[in-house]
């Protein structure tokens, strides 16, 4: 079942805001429940509260773009937030089957560069993913990973 560490309000609200910065609450139900267990996975690997792990940069690193920081601050203004807050609480609550174990890592292809018949940067390998072929950081290669939908999870 998803969820797995206690949470409170701040915890729940930081949740829903992370949620609503990767995905404007406009995928695919089972992937937002992916990337939800990423954040319980990542407090209960590391020790952490779910807030330490949501909100920009996050612990360890969630994110560290400014664009990502910006829909993070803007989220809490959705109109869609009141609703993706009750979908969070149920995902924390155990309301589902975990689809992606104890992984602890996520990305959505379609926001990695193109590599098209260009050389990745260090650190990065081209992969044909769902998007086209991406270049993806290694650690989102192998036989760890799982792809729901238009997500990643290593």
């Amino acid at each position: 079942m998803t969820g797995g560490v206690s949470y409170d309000e701040g915890d729940l609200n930081a949740v829903t805001r992370l949620l609503l910065a990767e995905t404007s609450f406009r995928r695919p139900e089972m992937e937002q429940v992916g990337v939800i267990q990423v954040a319980v996975s990542r407090a209960k690997q590391n020790g952490y509260s779910l807030s330490e792990v949501a909100v920009p940069p996050g612990r360890p690193n969630w994110n560290k773009s400014q664009k990502f920081r910006d829909r993070w601050e803007e989220s809490i203004d959705y109109p869609q937030f009141p609703e993706a807050r009750d979908f969070v609480e149920k995902v924390l609550d155990g309301g589902y089957v975990n689809p992606i174990g104890d992984r602890v890592q996520f990305l959505h292809p379609r926001g990695m560069p193109r590599c098209d018949g260009e050389a990745c940067p260090r650190g990065r390998v081209c992969v044909d993913t769902v998007a086209g072929a991406r270049c993806l950081p290694e650690w989102s290669i192998g036989s760890n990973v799982i792809t729901i939908d238009g997500a990643r999870f290593s």
